[in-house]
């Protein structure tokens, strides 16, 4: 039964576009808003001065004023699902418009990032179903368990295993130094790599004096180096082969995954939820190393195709590596797939 559906996501590699494309192609109609990340915003656990960065929210209530201009543009906003990825700009105000216009509305919430990255404990009470990707937050937080989905690919494999090691992903202290001693590792093994980060976005306060201020001092604080960092990313005064502006859109991501042997998988410390990027290499029957070691109990293990590392050790995987190899695809990413990742969840609001 075809529903109208307020679809809220993060702007990601071009995954909203194609979440909203799945939903339409199920016969639904499709308003998209984008879950945006407003100036101050506090749900990041490593935000600065989030004490007042609510403070802020509470007496300025930036959301309202966003979703009020985003709602005046819908100008029809009789919903029968909410179906929203993370919960930013999701507020009070939001449920009451919408559900004055279908008080049986039906909420759903995805949460692609882990509580130790995001947290959106206030914002679950707003919907009727909450999920997450995350293993131990759903144990946590007694939340629904659901893994990421993927997209399937268009089948060609003309390069299939060309690309010996791939990555792509934002940047992080972590990750830097985990390609500081792999790039020049590969180059002298003779391995074809294609490693591409990219920074995050500005950290509160973006500012040279600040930078300088920093810099001076060297204080030794991880958000501080994470700053510092970040910093000569963006303004292009750290520079590596490998680092670069902006981030690859989906189709570049996917035909770079076809392309390669080996995908290595570096979540953020802390998170148990598998990536995209991950769920993706499996679904395509690729090898792969990661320093995600909760994929040690899941069912579709197999350590002839699942590596696990600390990020400093791939050097021991080196023949593993140079062994050109695909495998059967586990029935298990089946559901997985985003047709069928998005029905389980939206045939739950369909009566």
């Amino acid at each position: 039964m075809s529903k109208r559906i307020l679809l809220i996501t993060p702007v990601f590699y071009g995954l909203e576009d194609e979440i909203k494309r799945e939903l339409e192609n199920e016969g639904h109609e499709v308003v998209w808003i984008e879950n945006k990340i407003l100036a101050f915003d506090y749900h990041g656990t490593d935000s600065k001065l989030r004490f007042l960065r609510r403070v802020y929210f509470y007496i300025f209530f930036p959301q309202k004023r966003f979703l009020k201009k985003e709602l005046n543009r819908i100008q029809d906003i009789r919903f029968d699902i909410l179906f929203s990825i993370n919960a930013q700009i999701v507020s009070p105000f939001l449920l009451e418009k919408l559900k004055s216009k279908n008080a049986s509305l039906f909420t759903i919430l995805y949460l692609w990032d882990a509580f130790s990255k995001y947290s959106f404990k206030k914002e679950q009470k707003y919907f009727d179903k909450v999920y997450t990707f995350d293993w131990a937050d759903s144990i946590r937080f007694g939340l629904e368990y659901k893994p990421n989905f993927y997209i399937s690919g268009d089948g060609k494999k003309s390069q299939e295993n060309e690309i010996d090691i791939f990555f792509t992903g934002k940047y992080n202290l972590f990750r830097l130094s985990v390609f500081d001693g792999l790039v020049p590792m590969a180059e002298k093994e003779s391995l074809k790599c294609f490693i591409k980060i990219f920074p995050c976005h500005k950290i509160f306060p973006h500012h040279r004096l600040v930078y300088y201020f920093f810099n001076k001092f060297r204080f030794n604080n991880s958000w501080v180096k994470n700053y510092l960092m970040n910093f000569e990313a963006i303004e292009g005064i750290l520079k590596r082969n490998y680092l670069i502006k902006k981030a690859l859109d989906r189709d570049e991501i996917h035909a770079h995954l076809i392309a390669s042997n080996v995908i290595l998988d570096l979540p953020f410390q802390q998170q148990t939820g598998y990536t995209h990027l991950l769920i993706e290499a499996l679904a395509n029957g690729k090898k792969v190393i990661t320093t995600n070691s909760n994929i040690l109990k899941e069912r579709f293990f197999n350590p002839e195709q699942i590596h696990i590392t600390d990020g400093y050790n791939i050097e021991s995987d080196i023949d593993w590596i140079k062994e050109k190899k695909t495998f059967k695809i586990d029935s298990y990413f089946l559901d997985l797939e985003l047709s069928h990742w998005l029905k389980s969840m939206i045939n739950a609001g369909v009566a």
